[in-house]
């Protein structure tokens, strides 16, 4: 666990490669990984690798005073390598920064320095093809009250080139595996739906079209404990050809998804 960036700890499912013994002893475990991390970036970043979908490039964001408030840094100087099939879960309060992270990886604000690279690509410049290969579940959920649960996928499904016959396959298999197919439920209105079952079409939203990145805003927010452990298997799956950053108010809530293996 490495309280990385800012504030809270972090966890990441493979441990760190490289020896941490030529730092000073007096440097508590977390400096000495974030260390090697920053070091590892910068090598990654010399040999042009593909191997990495995403890249933190010492990505920082601060919020400038106003109303008579200080300046607020919310992101401070993250530099961390993600490899395919791993994942990355941030917790902490409220106010951490996890949400700032995750706005300017989607490309909702704009780094106060630093950038990172997604599928290679730079976020200070390639948004628009980044997207292409992105999945998205936000804090909030942003659905269509008047559109069922089918349509939401159709529709996603539509934006990753998805068509004919593997269109209404994915759609299918995607409702089936948040529990939103049987009973009718997948061709209800959102606008009906509990806000447990909201929040599982957010996340089948975010990995219709089997994306190489996705960001997970507390994805398990307002689910019971059997929904949750369901969500983070289905969560598992998808992440063996992509990678994954996943935040929660609660280490609790990561159990199933995010460990040292």
């Amino acid at each position: 666990m490495i309280p990385f960036a800012f504030g809270p700890p972090f966890q990441t499912e493979k441990g760190w490669e490289r020896s941490c013994r030529r730092w000073p002893r007096r440097w508590p475990e977390w400096k000495r990984s974030e260390h090697m991390q920053r070091e590892k970036v910068e090598q990654l970043l010399l040999e042009s690798t593909t191997s990495y979908p995403i890249i933190y490039d010492n990505l920082k964001k601060i919020y400038p005073a106003r109303d008579g408030n200080p300046a607020k840094i919310a992101v401070r100087g993250l530099s961390l390598a993600l490899l395919r099939g791993e994942s990355f879960g941030m917790f902490g309060p409220n106010g951490a920064g996890k949400t700032s992270l995750i706005n300017m990886m989607i490309g909702l604000t704009k780094p106060t320095s630093g950038t990172a690279y997604l599928q290679g690509l730079d976020i200070l410049t390639s948004m628009d093809t980044i997207y292409t290969s992105m999945g998205v579940c936000p804090q909030h959920d942003l659905l269509w009250e008047t559109l069922t649960g089918r349509e939401h996928l159709l529709f996603y499904g539509r934006l990753t080139n998805l068509k004919g016959s593997a269109l209404n396959q994915a759609v299918e298999d995607s409702l089936k595996s948040v529990n939103l197919f049987h009973g009718g439920v997948a061709d209800k209105h959102a606008g009906k739906y509990s806000g447990g079952m909201k929040r599982r079409l957010s996340v089948a939203v975010s990995l219709i079209g089997d994306p190489k990145v996705v960001f997970m805003d507390e994805p398990s927010t307002g689910l019971d404990p059997a929904s949750r452990n369901s969500l983070w298997s289905v969560v598992k799956q998808a992440k063996r050809e992509g990678a994954i950053i996943l935040t929660s108010i609660s280490l609790s809530a990561l159990p199933l998804l995010i460990h040292h293996s």
